[in-house]
């Protein structure tokens, strides 16, 4: 049986924002998150607005960069006891938690905006430890040990110099006194 062009199953793409459907899924979000922030995006399916956001909303869940923020989407034509407990009064509204404390809101369609937000509060962690103190002393020894070796270069370079500096003023100094000797032959 032969499959007709376009008829393939389309993947739906991986998605890192939750929708929640019940009062539950908005509570194990937070659970699941522990000390990780958690964007929450209250939306609404009449308001233009949110619509527009989405894809915004979309290239933020799948960046690299905010990969430890949990995001949420709650529809609050579906959850309206969420919303009223969260006090959203425009739509989209986003609201940044921390250990189920919120931190910040937002409201609007600004894009600038809500990544200014999350990069104010989204700290990378700093890998640190052992492994970055023995590189970074590694690379104070490797820069000393290269600056002894451009202190000896430039001593070798300056001893050359000084030793073709000698050659050259013997050489003159045999040449004078070779004109000297001359020019006492024919006196």
């Amino acid at each position: 049986m032969r499959r007709r062009a376009g008829s393939a199953r389309k993947m739906m793409a991986f998605s890192r924002i939750v929708n929640c459907h019940t009062e539950e899924d908005y509570e194990k979000v937070f659970k699941k998150a522990g000390e990780a922030l958690v964007l929450v995006e209250f939306v609404a399916g009449w308001s233009t607005s949110s619509k527009s956001m989405q894809p915004y909303m979309n290239t933020l869940a799948k960046s690299p960069e905010y990969k430890k923020i949990h995001f949420v989407r709650v529809d609050m034509e579906a959850l309206p006891a969420v919303a009223q407990r969260c006090n959203v009064k425009a739509l989209p509204t986003y609201q940044l938690y921390r250990n189920g404390e919120k931190m910040e809101e937002m409201s609007g369609a600004m894009p600038a905006k809500l990544v200014a937000m999350l990069k104010t509060h989204h700290v990378k962690e700093k890998k640190g430890g052992p492994g970055k103190l023995i590189g970074l002393v590694g690379a104070i020894v490797m820069s000393i040990f290269g600056l002894l070796k451009l202190k000896d270069s430039i001593e070798e370079w300056e001893a050359e110099a000084e030793e073709r500096a000698a050659i050259l003023e013997a050489q003159a100094e045999a040449r004078e006194q070779s004109r000297n000797a001359a020019s006492r032959r024919r006196k």
